[in-house]
């Protein structure tokens, strides 16, 4: 069996064309590679939450976190972010001095990336991210709660997209 030439089988290659079964295969291996990302990166988040509660997570933009800030600034005590995902406004709210700075998350890996991000940051032992539902944290010693809500999330009981938040014990400037 002799060797070939990487040069000569990139050739090769290159001036093949594809057939239906190479196009075929071609279609279930990115297909394949969409959904392992999918099953691997968003679906535990989604595992524990009923059908109407599950939200995709779509990670905050640099305007959504300064307005974030904006809200914030001035106010001491515990913040926490609320479906926190990759961890970007607890990071921030730590820079900007509000501590401690905590984030709640239901998907693992997303959990995993912004300690990524905060050890990154040099900030690993100043900000917390843990795994839990965010309808089960208690929020009895929290100043500040930051929490983005899709629509099919926000019920009678819970105020619309950017209306102000008036419940008992907490209070936006």
């Amino acid at each position: 069996m002799e060797q070939d030439d990487p040069a000569e089988a990139l050739t090769e290659l290159r001036e093949r064309r594809l057939g239906a079964l190479e196009l075929l295969q071609a279609a279930a291996g990115s297909g394949l590679a969409a959904y392992a990302v999918w099953a691997l990166l968003l679906q535990p988040g989604f595992r524990r939450v009923p059908l109407r509660l599950q939200v995709p997570y779509v990670g905050a933009s640099a305007r959504q976190v300064e307005h974030v800030l904006s809200l914030l600034r001035g106010r001491p005590g515990k913040t926490v972010d609320l479906g926190s995902g990759d961890g970007r406004i607890v990071l921030a709210a730590h820079r900007c001095g509000l501590r401690p700075a905590v984030g709640y998350e239901l998907n693992p890996w997303l959990v995993a990336l912004a300690r990524l991000h905060a050890w990154r940051a040099g900030c690993a032992g100043s900000v917390c991210y843990h795994r839990e539902d965010l309808w089960k944290v208690s929020l009895r010693d929290c100043r500040n709660v930051s929490v983005f809500l899709a629509p099919s999330v926000v019920g009678p009981g819970l105020p619309a997209l950017g209306s102000p938040c008036r419940t008992p014990g907490y209070s936006l400037p």
